[in-house]
């Protein structure tokens, strides 16, 4: 038998996995921006504040977390000056995956700059997942860990502070360089960045490059393992009307639209 404060938290875990996957993983609707906030407080209670590591030393197991494991591109960053902006992601949006996009302003040439298709998913501790560069800017790297907590801390997933230092001002830069959503007449605002991607046809709102990788995230504790093995197994059940529906209009693979705001357009890959 397990203590009764271990049982606890083993509920909570159970509980908050059933709330991220409401929040996080939505049929035929956008997740929308409120959701993504909410996510966030759910990360950060579990992988920034330790609580998944304490439950698993309770538990006597390891926990560990399937991620798009970008190394290689990380080390070639430094050789790739023209690249200003890299973002992993690894969600998709009305079908389109949305994972290593990069802005250079170099040529793509004979090929692309940046071996993208090179990134697979691997499993790793829970150091390695929180300390994971995801999101390169200015100059600067922003990890797994960054992010959960600037988007829980100051963006209303716990927290709503408008405060910044320069490095928090360097972040909701970075946040906000390359956003995503819905057309344009169907946004109230103007895209608060120079890069603007429509991946989402039915979509009202603008999420951030940082709402792409809680997304991510999420998806990574949702399918946290166990001594290896998944603590929880994913069914993806297509309906016949669905089946019917794609056979029949043989739909084509979603594109993405790029606005860009900046005086001169440059190349970004996607």
């Amino acid at each position: 038998m397990i203590k009764r404060q271990t049982a606890e938290c083993l509920k909570l875990l159970e509980s908050d996995l059933h709330t991220l996957s409401r929040l996080v993983i939505t049929h035929r609707t956008p997740v929308t921006e409120g959701d993504i906030r909410a996510a966030s407080a759910i990360l950060r209670r579990w992988s920034n504040e330790g609580l998944i590591g304490q439950l698993c030393n309770e538990l006597g197991v390891t926990p560990s977390f399937p991620v798009l494991d970008n190394q290689a591109i990380i080390d070639a960053l430094p050789e790739e000056p023209s690249v200003t902006f890299f973002l992993t992601g690894g969600v998709n949006f009305n079908g389109t995956p949305i994972m290593a996009i990069y802005h250079s302003a170099k040529s793509v040439g004979n090929g692309p700059i940046l071996l993208v298709d090179t990134m697979i998913t691997r499993l790793m501790n829970t150091g390695k997942f929180l300390r994971q560069k995801r999101v390169l800017f200015e100059g600067g790297y922003f990890t797994c860990e960054d992010i959960i907590t600037f988007t829980a801390n100051k963006l209303g997933g716990v927290h709503l502070d408008f405060d910044r230092n320069p490095r928090q001002a360097q972040m909701e830069r970075a946040a906000e360089y390359m956003t995503f959503g819905g057309p344009p007449s169907k946004i109230a605002t103007e895209p608060p960045g120079e890069i603007y991607l429509v991946v989402e046809p039915d979509s009202t709102e603008i999420l951030s490059g940082f709402h792409v990788e809680i997304i991510a995230a999420a998806a990574s504790l949702l399918s946290i393992h166990f001594d290896g093995k998944p603590l929880v197994d994913f069914t993806i059940r297509r309906s016949l009307w669905h089946r019917l529906t794609a056979l029949v209009t043989r739909k084509k693979v979603p594109m993405v639209e790029l606005h860009d705001f900046r005086p001169h357009l440059t190349e970004v890959r996607i």
